[in-house]
């Protein structure tokens, strides 16, 4: 601890500076906010943080910094201080990310005192959510002539921690140095705009599968009673329903789920795949493939598995 009452506290805001004061001092700043807060109780840290005439949401960043910082060893705090921006925003923004992994991004050399505030927030998005960058470049070295010699991919069911895809890009780091070759982080923009545009593109083609398996032939042979049931009025609305009007109706018109199974399992299958890819929500789309999964991992949904995997396969989705 730095102090024991707010006048202490103060007096050490008052020396270091967080606006206009160097990285040691912002960060002292921010350790003895972090502090003021263990120590004091509510209504006295309440008083100081009021006569330490900072905004609550500026005081509120330094304390998050603070906290940061505060869980460091003294060895690896001395080292990050050392390789922080000059900038209590900047510092903010990459200790959104946990302290440890502050810590490496110093370690890597991907911390350093020149960071600007918008390469942090690109540097956080990296290490946040590592499934979005492609492990095909560095950041900092498009500016020359370049070719791609090879492409790193995974399975879109592999799931990869974000530690462990760390270390993958250490390790290939590691490698790329000793042929001298480097590594870059794709742009996440790009690569989310190419996700999109496959999901597009897979749900237009089972849309064309549900089309083949369900046809106008077999709806105008449906009884007129259920279609009124359902509010289904052309083929076109059934294919579009819910997932449970489109399943409701199809029984109904069958008679039996065992007959449902029988005769538009494929259809089922095809309308879960369309959903699962046009879905903008995330648990959604999980839900749709999970109950993808369930089917086609059923025993008795083994000539559906079959057959999904065909389909794909013919269609090149799947190799």
């Amino acid at each position: 601890m730095f102090a024991k009452n707010t006048s202490d506290y103060l007096r050490i805001l008052g020396s270091n500076p967080y606006d206009k004061g160097n990285t040691s001092q912002i960060c002292t700043a921010c350790i003895s906010i972090f502090d003021a807060s263990e120590e004091l109780d509510t209504s006295t840290y309440n008083l100081y943080r009021e006569k330490s005439k900072i905004s609550p949401k500026i005081f509120s960043k330094l304390k998050v910094i603070g906290k940061g910082l505060s869980k460091l060893t003294k060895s690896d705090r001395r080292d990050v201080i050392k390789r922080l921006p000059e900038s209590y925003s900047t510092i903010h923004v990459l200790f959104s990310l946990k302290p440890e992994e502050v810590v490496t991004g110093v370690k890597r050399g991907d911390i350093t005192p020149s960071l600007s505030i918008r390469s942090a927030k690109d540097y956080v998005a990296r290490v946040k959510y590592p499934a979005k960058f492609a492990l095909d470049g560095e950041k900092g070295k498009w500016g020359y002539k370049q070719e791609n010699l090879f492409k790193i991919v995974r399975q879109q069911d592999q799931v990869l921690s974000e530690e462990l895809l760390l270390d993958l890009k250490d390790e290939l780091r590691k490698i790329c140095t000793k042929y001298g070759v480097n590594i870059q982080d794709a742009n996440a923009k790009g690569v989310e705009t190419l996700r999109k545009q496959e999901r597009s593109e897979k749900g237009v083609f089972w849309r064309l599968i549900l089309e083949k398996e369900l046809d106008q032939k077999w709806f105008k042979g449906a009884d007129e009673s259920i279609k009124k049931q359902f509010n289904i009025k052309n083929l076109q609305e059934l294919h579009e329903s819910p997932i449970r009007t489109f399943t409701g109706f199809i029984i109904k018109v069958c008679g039996s789920k065992e007959t449902f199974w029988k005769e538009h399992g494929r259809s089922y299958v095809a309308k879960l795949n369309m959903l699962s890819e046009v879905t903008e929500d995330h648990a959604q789309r999980y839900n749709y493939r999970k109950r993808i999964e369930q089917v086609l991992g059923d025993p008795r949904g083994r000539n559906l598995a079959i057959w999904n995997n065909q389909i794909l396969m013919n269609s090149g989705y799947l190799l």
